[in-house]
């Protein structure tokens, strides 16, 4: 049944106040609101419509009510106002785009708690693996006994790693190292490191073809890292400020959804395909990611056309959701300009004569 516009108002006015107050909403609350000139008795009917048509329930006999998922549903979609951000909760997530193409984990961790601290919920982001490949490596000496190895992946993302040795090293060595990595190694996926590749590797070394397993193990090891999905969380002792989770089981389902990193990104990446914008699951409805009593706003994170992971917020069913989304879309919509405008000046100053 379509709403009518006094019913709409209604049940807007009911998130909106138990958003605010965690209460359940009596129809005494809403008498003489600015958009309900109307008496109680005629409110009280309404709500008592909108319980029998889902969109409200009441959790005793003689509580207020309270919205049901499908309520906070139709509220998202079209009744909640605009959040305009403030120009402190601005300067602090423009604060997280200093960060460069190929330090995208680095941004989403830091904008992961930036997010968390401007709504005081808990927030996640989630990279995708990508299965990417060394583009070319780079190595600094550091002392008699020890070099940095730094490998630039063909995603952007860079990986480094300190190598400590008990042969003698040299600047000579790890200029040797990265010359032989470069020629054998670039363009190669963990799963492509042949026998040929490690033979080349050790020719190339000549007499330091002694440290070439050493290199060689530090080498799987970054490439196979770049397979992993990359998962950062945020406040999640958030969580405990709010009563719905004073309980301590609903505490425990909740921290236990987080801890399992693996499947909790596995469901986020299965949300957040390339057709898909940002969604919200409320509470027992969320498929997969259902949680009693929680609510969880997620946003891909989409960079030249190509989805590469996601960002999102997770916080009681009564969350202020208008606030969460206005941060969550003003972060994705500025992180694809930052980086697609870095990707642009790169190709245009490889196109200028040296």
């Amino acid at each position: 049944m379509e709403l009518s516009d006094r019913k709409k108002k209604i049940l807007k006015s009911v998130i909106d106040s138990y958003i605010r107050t965690g209460e359940p909403v009596g129809s005494k609350l809403l008498t003489g609101t600015a958009d309900l000139q109307v008496s109680s008795a005629t409110i009280r009917n309404e709500m008592n419509e909108l319980e029998r048509m889902g969109y409200l329930e009441q959790p005793h006999a003689s509580a207020g009510r309270v919205p049901t998922a499908e309520g906070y549903r139709t509220y998202v979609n079209g009744l909640m106002e605009q959040y305009l951000l403030s120009l402190e909760e601005l300067k602090v997530l423009n604060e997280v785009f200093n960060y460069k193409v190929g330090e995208i984990e680095r941004l989403m961790e830091s904008a992961s708690h930036a997010i968390s601290e401007m709504t005081n919920y808990t927030s996640f982001s989630v990279l995708r693996p990508e299965g990417s490949s060394a583009q070319r490596f780079e190595t600094l000496y550091i002392d008699d006994h020890s070099f940095l190895l730094i490998m630039i992946c063909t995603d952007g993302n860079i990986r480094n790693r300190h190598v400590k040795v008990k042969a003698s090293v040299t600047p000579e060595m790890v200029r040797a190292i990265a010359d032989a990595l470069n020629a054998t190694m670039s363009g190669v996926c963990s799963d492509e490191v042949t026998l040929q590749c490690v033979l080349e590797f050790e020719e190339r070394l000549g007499e330091y073809s002694g440290i070439a397993a050493t290199v060689l193990r530090v080498i799987y090891d970054m490439l196979n890292s770049t397979d992993k999905e990359k998962v950062h969380i945020d406040g999640v002792t958030k969580l405990l400020s709010y009563p719905e989770f004073s309980d301590v089981e609903k505490a425990k389902g909740a921290i236990a959804v987080l801890e399992d990193r693996k499947d909790f990104a596995a469901k986020v990446l299965s949300r957040s395909g390339d057709e898909k914008g940002l969604t919200v699951h409320f509470g027992e409805t969320g498929g997969d990611l259902a949680l009693p009593d929680a609510g969880i706003v997620l946003q891909p994170i989409i960079i030249n056309g190509k989805t590469v992971g996601a960002i999102g917020v997770m916080g009681p069913k009564r969350m202020d959701y208008k606030k969460v989304i206005a941060s969550l879309q003003y972060f994705v919509d500025n992180v694809g300009k930052q980086f697609e405008g870095e990707s642009d000046n790169e190709q245009e100053q490889r196109k200028k004569p040296e």
